[in-house]
């Protein structure tokens, strides 16, 4: 139990890596890049997430997109070493995308992330429950402006972990967790592997009933998936002027995939397939030694196939945040209990995170 605590704890962080102050003896190239991770990162932040179930039908015409209904939120990020975290609260009808005729999202959604100098990963603990159709406002099968779906609730978790092939040059942590700067520009290729596991259910069938001819798969009220194979992609900072910077990164994951379904008369079917699922980061800022401005992206989505022909469904988040931060003097309490932390990493054999 002490061990699934510790690791249900290291997986709510961030870890960019440690690494030494800037010297000859540097484990990467400080022509490329230079890291702050002795300083603190401090500075708010915007965040938006966003979870989307869809299902599509027979011509395409009328996909099914049912979303989550979750207000931007206002916070701070705060980060030291292998540590970054941060905390924000609702703005609620401030955000013009939020209406409380959508229904109400209840979530645990965590979109974790493994940052280091050679290690990119994505931990995936998502549960949501309460979606309404999304780009269908006034539907004739809805008793309000929109129609709304308290019941339906969808799960992922997983990890997807990829190798950073060239860390010395191209550093990962400059545009998503704050303590870098990549000074010139500069790309690595990625490979590595994902598992995911991931239901959906509702307490009727996802295809509202007179929408029922055109889906083939119409009557499916549960359905779960698990996916696992290798992964390859591609990371790259362009840099103008040493200041101005702009990431993109993506990956493909070539997965072996099943899917259970279960309809609302109890049958079930069950089948394997090939599913190509996309991950993409994207990012944009100005960065210096003392502050950082930073618009950024993350993407994971899921393409589940249906056991019934010309049918399929997709399960996707995005994470949109805007951060301003300033590296200031950290003082000597931080540093201590964050060292003490590192120890006490290393102690429980997760010390290859922080490498």
């Amino acid at each position: 139990m002490k061990k699934i605590i510790a690791t249900l704890f290291l997986l709510s962080i961030q870890f960019p890596v440690f690494a030494q102050e800037i010297s000859s003896a540097s484990p990467y190239d400080t022509a490329y890049y230079e890291r702050y991770n002795h300083r603190l990162t401090l500075g708010p932040l915007l965040v938006k997430k966003n979870s989307v179930y869809a299902t599509r039908s027979k011509d395409g015409a009328f996909p099914l997109k049912y979303s989550t209904n979750s207000p931007t939120r206002l916070g701070l990020s705060i980060g030291y070493d292998w540590l970054s975290v941060s905390g924000s609260v609702g703005l609620g009808t401030l955000d013009p995308d939020y209406k409380k005729e959508k229904g109400k999202t209840r979530s645990a959604n965590f979109q974790m992330s493994v940052n280091g100098r050679s290690v990119l990963g994505d931990l995936h603990f998502q549960i949501n429950k309460g979606f309404y159709l999304r780009g269908q406002q006034d539907p004739s099968f809805a008793s309000g402006p929109y129609y709304v779906r308290p019941d339906m609730k969808t799960q992922i978790f997983g990890a997807t972990i990829r190798k950073i092939l060239n860390g010395d040059r191209f550093s990962i942590k400059a545009p998503f967790v704050y303590d870098s700067w990549q000074q010139r520009s500069a790309g690595s290729f990625l490979i590595g592997g994902e598992f995911i596991y991931g239901n959906a259910k509702g307490d009727s069938a996802f295809v509202p009933a007179n929408l029922s001819p055109l889906f083939p798969n119409a009557s499916v009220r549960y359905m779960r998936y698990i996916m696992f194979g290798p992964t390859a992609g591609y990371a790259h900072t362009f840099v103008v002027k040493r200041h101005f910077f702009v990431t993109g990164v993506a990956s493909v994951n070539g997965d072996a995939a099943q899917t259970f379904e279960r309809t609302v008369n109890n049958e079930q079917r069950t089948r394997w397939y090939f599913s190509p699922n996309l991950s993409l980061r994207g990012a944009i800022g100005y960065n210096t030694e003392k502050w950082e401005l930073t618009g950024s992206v993350i993407s994971n989505r899921f393409f589940i196939g249906s056991n019934e022909k010309d049918a399929n469904y997709q399960n996707y988040s995005d994470q949109f945040r805007l951060v301003y931060v300033r590296r200031i003097y950290a003082g000597k309490t931080i540093p201590a209990v964050i060292n003490w932390g590192r120890r006490a990493i290393n102690t429980l054999g997760f010390g290859w995170l922080l490498d």
